[in-house]
C-alpha cells in the first residue's frame, strides 16, 4: 500500500489522526508510548476487554439517541 492510497481515503487519514492524537494522550499522561513488555499476554487480554466493554456502552448509548 501507497502513501497516496492512505491519504486518499477519509476514514484511514481521519483513523491516522486519531492515533496520533491518542498516542500523544499517552505520552502527556504516562511519559511514553505504550510498551508491549510491560504486561503479560493476560493483562493485555484483560485491557482490551476493558476497553470493548467501554465500547459497548457508548455503541448502546448512541443507540439509545436513534431510537
Amino acid at each position: 500500500m501507497d502513501n497516496n492510497s492512505v491519504m486518499g481515503n477519509d476514514s484511514l487519514v481521519k483513523v491516522m489522526q486519531l492515533l496520533y492524537k491518542q498516542t500523544e494522550k499517552g505520552v502527556r499522561k504516562y511519559g511514553h508510548t505504550v510498551q508491549s513488555d510491560k504486561l503479560s499476554h493476560v493483562q493485555w487480554i484483560d485491557h482490551a476487554m476493558e476497553e470493548l466493554v467501554d465500547t459497548l456502552v457508548y455503541l448502546q448509548c448512541l443507540k439509545d439517541k436513534l431510537k
